[in-house]
């Protein structure tokens, strides 16, 4: 079995599973269950394109600022339309659970594209035993705040088609995944994972108080509300 494979693996599924199962704690009982499991596992598979066309980009582009930077923004548009294309399956758009499914949509997502950028740096970068083991760490770290920034647009997306306010919502993720991709730089551009880290600044506070508490605990408050007071 390839070492190399099975260790970005971890790191790269670790924060997805965690954030998934503390938030679950919180929220159990207010949604349905196998559909949240079945977003997070078509996260999954999402994730494996995006991942591909991002490692495509990173290395045509690496060489140069304005291309690299004009590459992100153009991915961002193409990973939140990925995203509302699913959530906004007839099946979806009028769910009272697409918040939800909006935010195990990104942990799945945050999960695969990690797990490609950890591997792709393990095979090709030569490490000593403990440069290996503190890259992995940042790379844990690293993990976290993708999974976190996906979660988080996915349920603003998830947000804007329950609240019949799409364009808002949409701009809004739109927006900050721009910004945080721009902290994808150092990654491009091939600097150490420790430059990786600007993003968990940006996604920690949004997942924590703007989505857990600001969206989530809310929805679970109004779960016995009528159907029509929460359209």
């Amino acid at each position: 079995m390839d070492v190399n494979f099975y260790i970005a693996s971890i790191i790269g599924f670790l924060p997805s599973f965690l954030v998934f199962y503390l938030t679950w704690g919180k929220i159990e009982g207010y949604f349905d269950e196998k559909s949240l499991f079945k977003s997070y596992f078509i996260g999954w598979l999402m994730g494996i394109p995006i991942a591909v066309f991002f490692l495509i980009l990173k290395s045509s582009v690496y060489t140069a600022l304005d291309l690299s930077i004009l590459s992100l923004i153009f991915f961002a548009i193409f990973t939140e339309m990925f995203k509302f294309i699913y959530l906004n399956m007839p099946s979806k758009r009028k769910s009272r659970e697409v918040p939800f499914s909006g935010f195990a949509l990104g942990l799945g997502i945050g999960a695969i594209w990690s797990v490609a950028i950890i591997y792709q740096y393990y095979m090709n970068t030569p490490l000593t035993q403990s440069s290996y083991l503190l890259a992995s760490l940042y790379f844990l770290v690293f993990s976290f705040s993708l999974s976190a920034i996906h979660a988080v647009t996915g349920t603003w997306l998830g947000m804007g088609l329950l609240e019949g306010n799409t364009e808002r919502y949409m701009l809004r993720a739109f927006l900050m995944q721009m910004i945080f991709n721009l902290t994808l730089l150092p990654l491009i551009w091939g600097f150490p994972p420790p430059w990786y880290l600007g993003g968990v600044v940006l996604a920690t506070p949004l997942l924590y108080y703007k989505i857990y508490k600001g969206y989530l605990l809310r929805l679970k408050m109004k779960k016995n509300l009528p159907e029509e007071e929460m359209s």
